[in-house]
Parts: C-alpha cells; sequence; structure tokens
C-alpha cells in the first residue's frame, strides 16, 4: 500500500509539473487572444485537471469515490466547503455542473507551487493572507462580493482539519462576502479523504479513501445584516450534522 502512496504521489506531482507549462503556454494565451472562448476554457481546464487528480487516487492509489452531487455554476452562488484534504479543491470542482468557480486560496499558494500558483492568477482566485494587513483583504473581499461572475468557494474553517471533525467557521471571510450582496449559498460536505491530508500522508497508502460527498441548499442569506452571525452558526450546525452523517456511514 506504501508502494501504490508513493506512485499516487509520483504521479500526481508529474501532472502539475506536465500541466503547469501548458497552462502557461496555451491556456493563459488562449483566454487572452479569444476572450469568447475565455469561459469555457477555463471550465474545461479546471475540470479536466480535477478529474484526473481524482482518477489517479482512484486508479493508481485504489480509492473510492462515490458518485459526486451537483451545484449550479452561475453568478451569486457561494459554496461553503469543510477542509479535509488536497483533494478538497478537485472535488469542488467536480460537483460543478459546468463552468468553474473561483476559491478564496491562502497567499503561501500564491507563490512557487508548479500550476497551483498560476491557475490562482489566471483564474483571479481571491488571495487572503491571515498576517497581512486586514482592511486590504477586507476591502478585497467587498469587491469579490460586488462581482460574483462565477461561484465563490469558501472554506470556513481557514485550514484542513487533522482528524476529519469540523473546526469552527473562521467567519470574518465569509461574514464579509455575506454582507455585501445576496447569495444563493450551498453547504458542500466531504468525508473520507483523511489519507490524502498532506502529502506525507498519502506516502502511506491511498486505498483507504472513500469519498463521499454531500450537498445541501440552495440557502438565501438574510436580508438583515444583524442576522448574520446567528444564520452562519445555523450554517455551521447544519455542516457538522451532515458530517456526522456521513462519517456514521
Amino acid at each position: 500500500m506504501k508502494l501504490r502512496g508513493f506512485l499516487t504521489v509520483a504521479t500526481t506531482a508529474g501532472v502539475l509539473v506536465l500541466a503547469d507549462p501548458v497552462q502557461r503556454w496555451a491556456i493563459a494565451p488562449l483566454v487572452w487572444v479569444a476572450p469568447a472562448l475565455k469561459e469555457r476554457v477555463l471550465a474545461a481546464w479546471q475540470r479536466g485537471l480535477a478529474r484526473t487528480m481524482i482518477g489517479l487516487t482512484r486508479v493508481v492509489g485504489g480509492g473510492k469515490f462515490e458518485p459526486f452531487p451537483t451545484i449550479p455554476s452561475v453568478a451569486g452562488v457561494l459554496v461553503l466547503m469543510n477542509h479535509q484534504s488536497l483533494l478538497d479543491v478537485p472535488i469542488v470542482a467536480r460537483t460543478l455542473e459546468h463552468g468553474y468557480s473561483r476559491i478564496v486560496t491562502r497567499k503561501r499558494y500564491a507563490r512557487g507551487v508548479p500550476l497551483i500558483s498560476r491557475m490562482i492568477k489566471l483564474y483571479e482566485y481571491p488571495v487572503v493572507d491571515p498576517t497581512g494587513p486586514l482592511r486590504e483583504q477586507l476591502e478585497m473581499l467587498r469587491s469579490v462580493a460586488r462581482d460574483p461572475r462565477v461561484p465563490i468557494v469558501v472554506y470556513p474553517e481557514g485550514t484542513r482539519s487533522r482528524d476529519g471533525a469540523l473546526l469552527p467557521f473562521r467567519r470574518a471571510a465569509v461574514d464579509t462576502l455575506l454582507r455585501h450582496r445576496q447569495w444563493k449559498v450551498y453547504l458542500l460536505t466531504s468525508d473520507g479523504t483523511l489519507p490524502c491530508g498532506r502529502l506525507r500522508d498519502m506516502l502511506n497508502g491511498v486505498d483507504s479513501v472513500h469519498c463521499r460527498v454531500s450537498v445541501n441548499g440552495p440557502f438565501d442569506t438574510p436580508l438583515n445584516p444583524q442576522e448574520i452571525s446567528s444564520w452562519l452558526e445555523e450554517m455551521e450546525g447544519r455542516m457538522r450534522n451532515t458530517l456526522a452523517e456521513l462519517r456514521a456511514r
């Protein structure tokens, strides 16, 4: 099983390294010279990479994935997802019916990571820095809320859970997004991917991956800003209950 884990990590790393120049010299220029094709090209690239990552985990590593539910890929959709593993980004890409999403991402991934760093720039992912100036980041999130061309994805826990249990929501980013427009909110809850929590976890084998995904919603955000805090508590409780149900299977 450790051999399969090593092969999964090696092939995944190889795909990232090989896909990086393709994205840089083919996908990005095509989007620039043919803006009418931008939406379709970016959607196909993001979904293709997601299918590849999940396929490698399944075929090379021996992991299992139950059928994915779907979320409409339209403007004004906000997806809240629990954060359990390196597969969370491919999973959310697979749940979208069509199109692509913009994912609120930490600054440390914006430089030096093959494929990922350039994808953050290409797809205009909102980048947050927990150590940076709060005012600038909140203003950036406000601008994202005012122009939700595609679904926005947030991991409200702020970091990956080490044991799979749902961590308390860190609400600053979500609260800022909610206060500047009305959203259709979907709760995307995933379980069974802890063996892919980190690369060193994957080296021990990923055959025990048994991914189960649930989607709840849409939920309309409250019109009264004073109700946002209690509304978020309700969303956190719903996600916690759904995760408990998935884990009980």
